[in-house]
C-alpha cells in the first residue's frame, strides 16, 4: 500500500463508531467520493498496551483476537493522487471497516496469514499478512508507541487495522467483496 500510495512511511487515522459496516447490509456506493476496499488482520485488543514502549510481545499479549476485516477507504483527492499529507488530513482515507469471527493469536502464524479477494467468483487481489511491515504485530506496535507521543492509548476493546495486505480494490454498485484469509476465515461486504 506505501508504493501505491507514493508513501514512505506508515500513516493512521481513527476507526469511528458510525465507521462500522454490516455484512448483512449493502453500503450505498453514493456514499463516498472514490471508494476501495482494503483486506486486513484486525486485532482486537483485550488489554490495554503500554504507550512508547510497546513491544510486539505486548501486542501479541494484549490482544483478544484477531479478526478478517475489510476497511473501505475514500479519497476527496481527486484520482486518489495523494500525499502523506493529503492522507492524514483526510485520517487515513478511513471510512468504514467490516470484521468476521476472530480467532486467538496464539493459534495462527500472523506473518503467514495468505489473503485473497474475489467479487463475483473473480480474483481481485492476493497477498499475505506479513506485507504489513513484515509482521502486522509490528504494525499495532509502531501505532502504540505513535499515539502515545499526543497521549492516545490503545485500551481494552479498541480494534486496530495494522494496514492491508493487498492493494486497494475500486468499489462500484452491485459488488460483493470476500476475503478469505488461510486459518482466520472469512468476511464479506457488499454495495449498492
Amino acid at each position: 500500500m506505501q508504493r501505491m500510495m507514493g508513501v514512505d512511511e506508515p500513516d493512521y487515522g481513527h476507526l469511528l463508531d458510525d465507521m462500522e459496516l454490516s455484512r448483512d447490509r449493502p453500503v450505498p456506493v453514493s456514499r463516498y467520493c472514490a471508494p476501495r476496499v482494503e483486506v486486513e488482520v484486525g486485532f482486537v485488543l483485550g488489554a490495554d498496551l503500554p504507550g512508547e514502549d510497546c513491544t510486539v510481545a505486548d501486542v501479541l499479549a494484549a490482544t483478544e483476537y484477531v479478526v478478517p476485516a475489510l476497511e473501505l477507504i475514500d479519497s476527496r483527492i481527486r484520482d486518489w493522487r495523494i500525499s502523506l499529507a493529503d492522507t492524514i488530513a483526510d485520517n487515513a482515507s478511513s471510512a468504514g471497516y467490516v470484521i468476521g469471527e476472530g480467532r486467538a493469536p496464539h493459534e495462527l502464524d500472523l506473518k503467514a496469514i495468505d489473503a485473497r479477494l474475489t467479487a463475483g467468483g473473480e480474483l481481485l487481489a492476493e497477498g499475505r499478512s506479513d506485507a504489513v511491515l513484515g509482521d502486522p504485530a509490528v504494525s499495532v506496535a509502531w501505532l502504540a508507541r505513535t499515539v502515545a507521543r499526543f497521549g492516545v492509548p490503545l485500551r481494552k476493546g479498541h480494534l486496530v487495522l495494522p494496514g492491508s495486505c493487498t492493494r486497494a480494490v475500486d468499489v462500484t454498485a452491485g459488488q460483493t467483496f470476500t476475503a478469505e484469509f488461510t486459518g482466520l476465515g472469512s468476511v464479506s461486504l457488499s454495495f449498492d
